[in-house]
């Protein structure tokens, strides 16, 4: 085969993969900032699954009353679950956040049942673009303890 031919195909190839694949609106780092916001951070204490998670008080909409909050820019909630099975899981959590530029703010979190379950809910304020940088201690009824560490691109 010659080069033109061997060029030609590999570039058919190319552009067909590329016009078969998914289009989107959103650009591709919005995507992906996205996706590290909504990714859960997971642990086990013995046989209890910890959740926890990143989410802007601004994406809340109506569920923003669920936990009590005031959606603003400037605020996240770190929502942690403790969960065995189906069943909720009480657990002690405390926390720390930091931003890039190295603001620490100490989370304080209270328990709230949701309807769907017990999640433990603390507000961090971060403006976006930014990456916030959340180590979470969570403590079971036993006394066993695990350590949630995990960054989060907050978009704007």
């Amino acid at each position: 085969m010659t080069e033109i031919a061997r060029a030609s195909l590999v570039a058919f190839f190319t552009l067909a993969a590329t016009a078969c694949g998914p289009s989107s609106s959103v650009p591709p780092d919005a995507q992906s900032t996205a996706q590290n916001v909504a990714m859960p951070a997971q642990a086990v204490i013995g046989s209890t699954e910890v959740t926890a998670s990143v989410v802007p008080s601004l994406q809340l909409g109506a569920a923003a009353s669920r936990y009590d909050i005031e959606p603003a820019a400037d605020r996240v909630l770190v929502l942690v679950a403790a969960r065995e099975g189906k069943a909720d899981m009480p657990v002690q959590v405390t926390g720390r956040a930091r931003d890039l530029r190295g603001v620490r703010q100490t989370l304080q979190f209270d328990a709230v049942d949701t309807g769907s379950g017990i999640e433990h809910v603390a507000l961090a304020r971060v403006s976006g673009p930014d990456t916030l940088r959340v180590e979470l201690d969570v403590t079971g009824p036993d006394g066993a303890r695990t350590a949630l560490r995990f960054n989060r691109d907050i978009p704007r």
